[in-house]
């Protein structure tokens, strides 16, 4: 059985690329996301949500990893950076999931009952 659940297909690349790395960085650490959870300060559910693409790391985070890892900081935070950017560009912010992402594109789809109900009130 795989150790990842397979990321999102319709994440964007950068965030991809940045949950992909931070996977790479715990499997060659040789720590399990307990462990990780513990040196870090945040929790085992949090670790699992940011390494399954579901949701983005607070820079602190990224930060704890790379001191726990013994990675330089710089190169976690300059994966990270394109990534928030691409999380915040999407309407999102550090506590929103790709769940909640997926209902927000499915009610503003057109032809979705929410546009649908948008438009019949006069809304553009």
């Amino acid at each position: 059985m795989p150790r990842w659940k397979a990321l999102p297909d319709e994440i964007d690349p950068r965030i991809r690329e940045f949950a992909s790395g931070l996977r790479r960085l715990v499997d060659h650490s040789g720590l399990d996301v307990g462990t990780v959870a513990d040196r870090t300060g945040f929790s085992a559910t949090s670790w699992e949500r940011y390494l399954n693409g579901e949701l983005l790391p607070p820079r602190r985070a990224v930060v704890a990893l790379a001191d726990v890892t013994g990675v330089p900081q710089h190169h976690l935070t300059t994966l990270w950076e394109p990534a928030e950017r691409a999380w915040s560009r999407a309407g999102t912010h550090h506590g929103t999931t790709t769940d909640t992402l997926r209902i927000r594109q499915v009610r503003e789809a057109p032809g979705s009952a929410e546009a649908a109900g948008a438009v019949g009130r006069g809304a553009t």
